[in-house]
């Protein structure tokens, strides 16, 4: 699978990474509606929404919102928290090891002198 986080930028690049980041996200719900038993109409009936709605979100052949998925998400007990966990996680060891390297290379603190 392309790591789409450090692929070439562009349209072109966009629209691949769009495509694949809605076929595993929509992927991943119909699997666990598959998993929990949960049908369309059912999900519809917990979101107040009609049968043909989900049906359009989950095919793809319309947006979802970060809100709609957040919805379902809890609705099916999925975690959204891996979104840009991996991101996070490497943010937050850079930032560490940048901050060790710094307090390495920083010139020690002056003595005060002793008057």
């Amino acid at each position: 699978m392309t790591d789409f986080g450090k692929c070439e930028k562009g349209p072109r690049a966009r629209d691949l990474a769009r495509g694949s980041y809605l076929f595993r996200v929509t992927e991943d719900i119909l699997v666990a509606m598959e998993d929990l038993g949960v049908t369309k109409s059912e999900l519809a009936r917990r979101l107040g929404k009609s049968k043909p709605r989900i049906t359009q979100l989950l095919s793809g052949s319309s947006n979802m919102t970060i809100g709609t998925l957040s919805d379902i998400a809890v609705e099916l007990g999925l975690n959204l928290d891996k979104t840009f966990k991996e991101y996070s996680a490497r943010r937050y060891r850079l930032d560490t090891a940048l901050s060790s390297k710094q307090a390495l290379t920083d010139p020690e603190p002056p003595i005060a002198s002793i008057k």
